[in-house]
C-alpha cells in the first residue's frame, strides 16, 4: 500500500512526510524557547534609558607659559599650561593657578575672576602715530571680585608685560570709568630673589 506509483504520490507518504515536517518544526520551536529562556534568565534585567548629559569633550591644555605667582609676598616666574600662547589664554591660566596653584606658590587672585581682555594699539607719543616701530599694545583687563591689592595688579601687569608687543596694561575692575596705565616698573620691589621682572 505504501508503494510509490510513477508520478503519483500515495496517502501513507503525505503523513510520513507531515511528521518528519512536524518534528523540525518542533524542534526549531523548541530551540527558539530555550534561546528565549537562555536569554530572559541570564540574571540581566532591562533597565530604562538614561540621559548621560553631553557627550565628553576632551580640551586639555596644550602649551606651558609663565605666568607670575607670589611666594612671600613677591612675585614668583612659574610655568603653567595653558590652552595656547595666545594672551587671553595666558591670563586664563594665570587666574586659574590659583585654583590649583604649583607647590611652594600661591595668588593673590584666588578670588577674583577674569571677567574680559581686550587688546588695542597704544602708542605713547600721539606724534609718533605713522611711526610702526613706535606701536606696540594696551592690553585693558576687566576682573570681579573683591577689591585688588597691588600684588594681585603686579601679577597680572607682570605677566602680560612677558609678551614684548604688550607695553602697557589697564586693569578694571566692577564700574572703573577711568582706568591708569601699568607697566611691571612700578612693581619692581616685588621682584624675586635674585630676579627682575619686565619693564
Amino acid at each position: 500500500m505504501s508503494r510509490v506509483t510513477a508520478g503519483r504520490i500515495t496517502m501513507d507518504q503525505i503523513l510520513a512526510g507531515r511528521a518528519v515536517l512536524g518534528r523540525v518544526v518542533l524542534g526549531r520551536l523548541a530551540g527558539v524557547v530555550l534561546l528565549l529562556a537562555a536569554v530572559a534568565g541570564c540574571g540581566v534585567e532591562p533597565t530604562r534609558v538614561n540621559d548621560g548629559g553631553p557627550p565628553p569633550v576632551i580640551s586639555g591644555a596644550s602649551t606651558v607659559v609663565r605666568v607670575y605667582l607670589v611666594r612671600s609676598g613677591r612675585l614668583e616666574p612659574t610655568s603653567v599650561a595653558a590652552t595656547s600662547s595666545h594672551v587671553n589664554d595666558v591670563l586664563s591660566a594665570l587666574f586659574g593657578a590659583g585654583r590649583r596653584p604649583p607647590s611652594g606658590v600661591g595668588t593673590a587672585l584666588s578670588r577674583m575672576r577674569l571677567a574680559q581682555v581686550q587688546l588695542m594699539r597704544y602708542t605713547p607719543d600721539p606724534s609718533s602715530r605713522n611711526d610702526p616701530d613706535s606701536v606696540g599694545l594696551r592690553l585693558r583687563v576687566f576682573v570681579s571680585g573683591p577689591k585688588m591689592s597691588r600684588i594681585a595688579m603686579a601679577q597680572i601687569t607682570c605677566t602680560a608685560r612677558l609678551r614684548p608687543e604688550i607695553w602697557a596694561v589697564e586693569i578694571a575692575q566692577g564700574d572703573a570709568e577711568t582706568l591708569k596705565i601699568h607697566t611691571c616698573r612700578e612693581y619692581w620691589d616685588l621682584a624675586p630673589q635674585n630676579g627682575h621682572l619686565p619693564p
